[in-house]
């Protein structure tokens, strides 16, 4: 069994940006894991990018038409060999010990199912930066403020979402991750890393720009924690 299952959904990424991810995974210190990059349909010829690597950790498929990202995540999951799930966006940076640290954390508290860390907020426009930080174990109250994990720097014990039936919601699109983190709170406990783990990427066609469809959909989620 892979240790990890690294999962990369990509439609019409920037080439350039997608290089940057791709690169960041590949030479992480941590080496026994795949990647698995999952196409929704993209009309850029992104796959002349991707096919220009030749590591064998890097599995490569296309859906056979547009799904949309929530549907995309689910497939890649059922697609994952590894023991722990990584997600990872298309347009992100990894920190070279990002895996490391996740993996050995995970197979030292047997408690946690999941674990994230800290993301270095960045943008190609300007120069300034912003650390995002969280809680060091958040709780079910703390995601009433805000999601408390952070979504592109997680991993997860794959067999412990399998065994509470723990997916994408296809309702969601903005905080498709707050819905299933909101989830699985109610089951397995959670911790951040105290340290930066990603660079987070800052652009116009970041899903949180749509601020209108982000404040539904998170107010449904709230409701929904709240009831719980």
């Amino acid at each position: 069994m892979t240790s990890i299952s690294v999962l990369l959904a990509v439609y019409n990424t920037n080439p350039k940006h997608l290089n940057e991810c791709i690169d960041s995974i590949l030479n992480q210190t941590f080496k026994d894991f795949e990647l698995i990059i999952l196409d929704d349909c993209s009309t850029n010829k992104i796959a002349e990018t991707i096919k220009t690597y030749k590591d064998k950790r890097i599995r490569y498929y296309r859906n056979q038409k547009n799904q949309g990202i929530t549907k995309t995540r689910n497939k890649l999951l059922t697609l994952a060999t590894g023991k722990y799930i990584a997600i990872h966006d298309h347009d992100d940076i990894s920190m070279p010990q990002r895996l490391e640290k996740e993996y050995n954390f995970l197979e030292n508290q047997p408690d946690i199912s999941i674990v994230s860390g800290w993301i270095e907020v960045f943008s190609d426009k300007y120069n300034k930066t912003k650390i995002w930080k969280t809680k060091p174990y958040p709780r079910p109250f703390d995601f009433l403020k805000q999601c408390e994990l952070i979504h592109p720097a997680c991993m997860w014990r794959k067999s412990d979402f399998e065994k509470f039936e723990l997916m994408y919601e296809d309702n969601f699109y903005g905080v498709q991750d707050y819905a299933l983190f909101t989830k699985a709170i109610k089951y397995v406990n959670f911790a951040n890393l105290q340290e930066v783990l990603l660079r987070y990427r800052k652009h116009i066609n970041n899903a949180s720009n749509n601020k209108k469809e982000m404040s539904i959909e998170t107010e449904i989620v709230q409701k929904r924690l709240i009831e719980f």
